[in-house]
């Protein structure tokens, strides 16, 4: 069995039911496990309940889980994926994905891909980090683990696979977590500072992956969460201002910001099987969007 898992509160409901509606369309097949803070998404009330799950047709479940969290949800990721991982026995791959983040690839891919190693694409920011960068020697200290690390990329924590076999990579990545604490690491928020080598979640990630020479890794770049095109895997919003906040219009002609790939392709997902948008909203958010690239493509 798949399990997808997934994290938010106040408005990235509406980018769970985005992620939730490309997953469907992918044919992704399995169990979605949904950890929040505040109150249940509104498009629930659309879907069918029986016991504390939400059936999507006959292949998908949903199951909301309330947390009790006060970290920053990105360093309670790989604790989350445990729980769930530990709570199905019959489970073979179970990912993570940030919830602004759309899937465009059929689900054979992603799932053929995570049995080649654990899957996860490169950072759009530091994409290379090589075997001798600073950063890692910074992570193996943390680690108390010196052994020899080939790896020379550094990946973005907005998604993982991990098949069954390869379930201590998340035991590694908590255990840093707990340490980076120990070192007075606020885990309430992600550090601004570029040159640290523990800015968030993604550093102890990428520092389990240091220390973790007997997993296997299956690497994509950056394109695929497409932060270059073609993005034909994925897409990431990681823009501060998500499409379902964001006025394209105004945002490009007070800041000059043009709509992201990712921000576009949000809006291919708002309408099945979950009803994010009204049609009529659907519309305009689409008007909205498309007067902002054609005004940005004549500014240059």
């Amino acid at each position: 069995m798949e399990i997808v898992t997934t994290l938010f509160e106040g408005h990235y409901e509406k980018g769970v039911g985005a992620l939730v509606n490309s997953l469907v369309r992918s044919s992704f097949k399995g169990i979605i496990y949904v950890g929040y803070r505040g109150n249940l998404p509104v498009w629930v009330n659309q879907l069918q309940k029986s016991d504390n799950t939400f059936k999507i047709g006959n292949d998908v479940q949903l199951v909301f889980e309330l947390l009790d969290v006060e970290m920053h949800f990105g360093y309670y990721k790989p604790s989350f994926m445990k729980k769930v991982a530990e709570a199905n026995a019959d489970l073979t791959n179970i990912y993570y994905f940030d919830p602004d983040i759309v899937v465009n690839a059929p689900w054979s891919f992603i799932s053929n891909w995570t049995n080649n190693g654990v899957s996860v694409c490169l950072d759009n920011c530091f994409p290379f980090v090589h075997h001798t960068h600073p950063w890692r020697k910074e992570w193996q200290k943390l680690a108390n683990n010196q052994s020899t690390c080939e790896l020379n990329y550094y990946a973005n924590s907005g998604f993982i696979g991990i098949h069954k076999d390869s379930l201590a990579l998340l035991d590694r990545w908590i255990s840093l977590t707990e340490k980076y604490k120990d070192i007075d690491g606020d885990l309430s928020q992600f550090e601004k500072a570029g040159h640290r080598a523990f800015k968030g979640d993604q550093d102890l990630l990428n520092a389990a992956m240091t220390i973790s020479q007997d997993i296997s890794f299956s690497i994509i770049g950056s394109e695929g969460m497409g932060f270059t095109d073609p993005a034909y895997l994925m897409a990431h919003a990681v823009e501060t201002v998500k499409p379902w906040k964001n006025n394209f219009t105004q945002q490009l002609v007070s800041k000059g910001f043009k709509p992201s790939t990712a921000a576009k392709m949000f809006f291919n997902y708002c309408q099945y099987p979950i009803e994010i948008y009204s049609k009529s909203q659907l519309k305009i958010k689409k008007m909205d969007i498309k007067l902002a690239s054609i005004m940005g493509r004549m500014l240059g």
